[in-house]
């Protein structure tokens, strides 16, 4: 019989799941800082398990047929405010404009790319976005 209740490990599950997401995209894009207080790392990771836990099922109900239609982007949307949201009004986290340099993966040739602060918003939405898919694909 197992010890941990199958709702419990769903919400654990949910924990690791931002938490590894958000760590992945912090180590990815260097202009994230999470600033000097401990409990801003929390915050951010409880948001994103509000939005992963309530809104997201909510919206995607909702806004069903746009969901299809965009092959899922609501995730990235819903992620893309709540980032912005919280370089708003958390204090110390900012997400700062970011030069990719550009990489060659098995002659396969990524340019290098400016993003501004809105796209690399975007982007740490999309590498959380993506992460969080792929995770809970494996933990299913």
């Amino acid at each position: 019989m197992s010890i941990v209740k199958p709702a419990v490990r769903h919400y654990l599950k949910a924990i690791v799941i931002a938490a590894v997401s958000f760590y992945s995209a912090y180590l990815a894009v260097p202009t994230i800082k999470i600033g000097n207080n401990s409990e801003n790392l929390l915050v951010i990771i409880g948001a994103m398990l509000v939005v992963t836990l309530l809104l997201r099922p909510i919206f995607s109900l909702v806004l069903l047929p746009i969901n299809f239609l965009t092959i899922g982007s609501v995730s990235l949307i819903l992620n893309s405010i709540l980032i912005w949201g919280l370089t708003l009004y958390l204090p110390g986290f900012s997400i700062r404009a970011f030069n990719f340099k550009g990489a060659m993966l098995d002659g396969f040739i990524l340019p290098p790319y400016s993003f501004n602060e809105i796209g690399t918003i975007i982007l740490v939405a999309a590498i959380i976005t993506f992460l969080q898919k792929i995770l809970h694909l494996i933990f299913e």
